[in-house]
């Protein structure tokens, strides 16, 4: 399938750019955290968890600018890590561990492991495949073009944020630890 219009493809990498560049802000604002999300998954060993932990929000910053830029493959290689997430979440579901978080965006918006956004990440990765395959096809772009194109794809990334927030719950504090009671002399 291919959409020949500039202002689709544009719109699919600006809101994936924007998906991207807010997952990566999000991680590497609660790092630590982050690192006990990827363990969590329990799919790599020990020593890669804090590898991948520290490696993917970077990695997501720099395939968001190249959504932006528009270079060559970075549809493609958005589509294939956005299948990766969602192979790990189904392999997790499988197993019954629906209570972890997904790691998706941000550490203070909880989002436990279900089967809706493992097809999320899907049909993500599909708009990624069907822009990467239309890129050839595309009009010129003019400003105007251009800039419907932005303009849907932050349209698009709004819609896809409200739809994570309203299925979100907040992260919740630990309750700290009881002190024993102070002996007072007198």
């Amino acid at each position: 399938m291919r959409f020949p219009f500039f202002e689709f493809i544009t719109a699919v990498r600006i809101a994936m750019a924007l998906m991207f560049f807010t997952a990566a802000f999000g991680k590497m604002r609660h790092w630590g955290t982050f690192e006990g999300v990827v363990a969590n998954y329990r799919l790599l060993p020990d020593a890669l968890n804090r590898v991948v932990a520290w490696v993917l929000p970077p990695a997501e910053m720099l395939l968001a600018c190249a959504l932006i830029l528009g270079a060559p493959l970075a549809e493609i290689v958005a589509g294939a890590l956005l299948c990766v997430f969602a192979a790990a979440m189904a392999v997790n579901l499988k197993r019954g561990r629906t209570h972890i978080d997904c790691g998706c965006f941000d550490a203070s918006l909880r989002q436990t492991l279900s089967w809706p956004l493992v097809v999320r990440n899907v049909l993500l990765a599909l708009l990624l495949i069907v822009a990467a395959r239309s890129r050839d096809t595309a009009d010129a772009a003019d400003a105007v073009t251009l800039t419907m194109g932005v303009l849907a794809g932050a349209a698009f990334f709004m819609v896809v944020q409200c739809a994570n927030i309203v299925t979100a719950r907040p992260a919740t504090a630990r309750p700290a630890k009881a002190r024993p009671a102070e002996r007072r002399t007198t």
